[in-house]
C-alpha cells in the first residue's frame, strides 16, 4: 500500500505533445527532459511557468530513479511549461520502441524532410540510445 501511495504522488507532471493532427500522449509522470538548444531541461513538479522553443532530439519520461521509462523523438517544436502541465507542439514525434534504422530509413525516403535524415543519422551513429 505504501509505494502505491508513493507512486502515485510522484505523478506529478502531466506530459502532452500534440502533432498537428493528433494528440500523440497525455498522461501523468513524475519527471521530463526535453531537448533544446543542444542542453536539455528538466521538467519537474512546481517548475516555473516556461515558454520556450524545442529542438530535434528526444524527449525522455523519467521515473523515481531517474531511468528513463519512455523516449520520444520529436521534430522540435514549441514547449509551454505551467500549473504542472508540459505542453509540447510539434511537427513529429515517434515512440523510441516505434523505431529503428530500417524505420527511420523508410521514413526519410518517404517523406525527405530533415527530420527524417536527422533520425537517420542519429541511429547510424547509434546515438539512439
Amino acid at each position: 500500500m505504501h509505494g502505491k501511495v508513493l507512486l502515485k504522488m510522484a505523478l506529478d507532471v502531466q506530459l502532452k505533445i500534440y502533432m498537428p493532427e493528433r494528440l500523440v500522449l497525455d498522461k501523468k509522470v513524475y519527471r521530463v527532459v526535453l531537448p533544446t538548444d543542444e542542453k536539455t531541461l528538466t521538467v519537474i513538479k512546481d517548475r516555473a511557468p516556461t515558454l520556450l522553443a524545442l529542438d530535434y532530439g528526444v524527449v525522455k519520461i523519467l521515473d523515481e530513479s531517474d531511468s528513463a521509462v519512455e523516449e520520444y523523438f520529436i521534430a522540435g517544436g514549441a514547449v509551454d511549461i505551467k500549473e504542472n502541465t508540459c505542453t509540447i507542439l510539434t511537427e513529429s514525434a515517434i515512440n523510441r520502441k516505434d523505431l529503428s534504422l530500417e524505420k527511420a530509413r523508410e521514413l526519410y525516403s518517404e517523406f525527405h524532410n530533415p527530420f527524417y535524415e536527422w533520425l537517420v543519422k542519429v541511429f547510424e551513429e547509434k546515438k539512439a540510445v
